[in-house]
Formats: C-alpha cells, sequence, structure tokens
C-alpha cells in the first residue's frame, strides 16, 4: 500500500520540476531576445554608417577628381549624408555594445558628455555640407566636405576599433 504523504508529495514534485523547466526556458527566451536585438540595434548601426559612408565617398570621389563633379549629385549626398547624420546618435542605445561583432569601442557608452558633442558637430558641419553643395560653389562644397570629414574622423580616432 502507497503511504498517502507519499502521493501527494510526487506530484508537488513533478510540479516544481515542470515549473523550473519552463523558467528557464523562458529565462533563456529572453536572453536570447536580448542577444537578437542587441545585433539587429548593431546591424542597423553599421547600416546607417554605411549609408553614411557611401555618400561621403560619393563627394570624395568628386572632390578628389576620381569622379567627374557632378553637383547635383554632389548635393544629392551631401543632403543624405545629413539626413543619416540626425540617426546615427540613436544607433548606440545601452545595450548594443555586444550581440555582433561590432568596430566601437566599450568607452563609447562611458562617455555620452563627448559622444553627444561629437555627434552634435557632424550634425551641424553635415547640415553646413548640404547648405554648401546647394550653393553651387565647387571650392565651398569641397571645404565643407573637408569639415564634415574631420568630425567623422575625430570620433573614429578615438572611439572606433581599426
Amino acid at each position: 500500500m502507497i503511504d498517502p504523504r507519499q502521493r501527494t508529495s510526487r506530484p508537488r514534485a513533478m510540479i516544481a520540476c515542470a515549473l523550473v523547466a519552463v523558467l528557464t526556458v523562458a529565462a533563456l527566451g529572453v536572453a536570447e531576445a536580448q542577444q537578437n536585438r542587441a545585433a539587429q540595434q548593431i546591424k542597423y548601426r553599421q547600416a546607417a554608417y554605411t549609408v553614411l559612408g557611401t555618400q561621403f565617398g560619393i563627394m570624395g570621389a568628386m572632390a578628389q577628381g576620381r569622379a567627374p563633379w557632378y553637383a547635383k549629385a554632389f548635393a544629392i549626398a551631401a543632403e543624405r549624408a545629413a539626413f543619416i547624420a540626425t540617426v546615427v546618435p540613436d544607433t548606440f542605445p545601452a545595450g548594443s555594445e555586444s550581440g555582433a561583432p561590432t568596430k566601437a569601442k566599450p568607452e563609447i557608452w562611458r562617455n555620452e558628455a563627448e559622444i553627444g558633442r561629437l555627434m552634435t558637430d557632424l550634425q551641424s558641419k553635415t547640415a553646413a555640407l548640404a547648405t554648401a553643395a546647394k550653393g553651387g560653389n565647387v571650392d565651398a562644397a569641397k571645404a565643407a566636405l573637408g569639415a564634415a570629414g574631420q568630425t567623422c574622423k575625430a570620433c573614429h580616432d578615438k572611439y572606433k576599433l581599426d
């Protein structure tokens, strides 16, 4: 004959084991979701920088004579760069420092004030570049491109892995 205490403790033990298993699976799911989110944020950041870099590449080729000067194409690239510069500051949320390969140094998340200043500088310099490009003066557009490029360099030198 089965002791009545064993009958009630066995189901409780099974329920407890099942509950532990469910909670473990749920915790692993949350961790995986967080890692996937971080990976998506890193990909978003990289995509934004790809678009920004492509615009600088288009303008740089024209400015250096590696491509024919086409004022309208230069102005379009400058407008795109100015727009993407408004997006870039949002691509470094907390938690996106790992989860996928990234060239951003960990210090970028620890120096908010300086990053904010650098991002504001990028936005103002790319806006000035777009204005200069619309003006049609080749020398002014080239000078504005150089100034905008220096803002990129200032951040890359300090916060980007080579």
